[in-house]
């Protein structure tokens, strides 16, 4: 008996299971290549997401230095811009670099 992880949810489950106890996916119901290609399927779609998110994060990034730089003295917003567009930038650069430690991470998982 072993330990598995569920293609449906990705949460630890015995392999000689029928159902998966946290999401109802039907393990008995295909064979190890089946759910071994499913497991897969599963990891490209959370790879996908997680880029996607460290893409929006270096946009932005790249408004919030925009913002920075931005002679903002004509539009009424000269007070908050000196400390929004390096608060953005700062933040963005954390989710990014968070979110490319959880893509290393999931890519180093069998």
């Amino acid at each position: 008996m072993a330990i598995i992880n569920c293609p449906g949810c990705m949460k630890k489950v015995s392999d000689r299971a029928a159902v998966c106890d946290h999401c109802g996916f039907m393990l008995g119901a295909h064979d190890a290549e089946t759910l071994a290609r499913k497991a897969r399927n599963q990891r490209s779609i959370r790879v996908n997401k997680l880029v996607s998110q460290q893409m929006l994060a270096i946009v932005f990034f790249v408004a919030g230095i925009g913002a920075t730089f931005y002679d903002w003295q004509e539009s009424g917003w000269e007070s908050f811009m000196p400390i929004v567009g390096p608060a953005v930038a700062g933040l963005s650069f954390a989710w990014y670099l968070v979110t490319r430690g959880r893509i290393y991470l999931l890519k180093r998982q069998k």
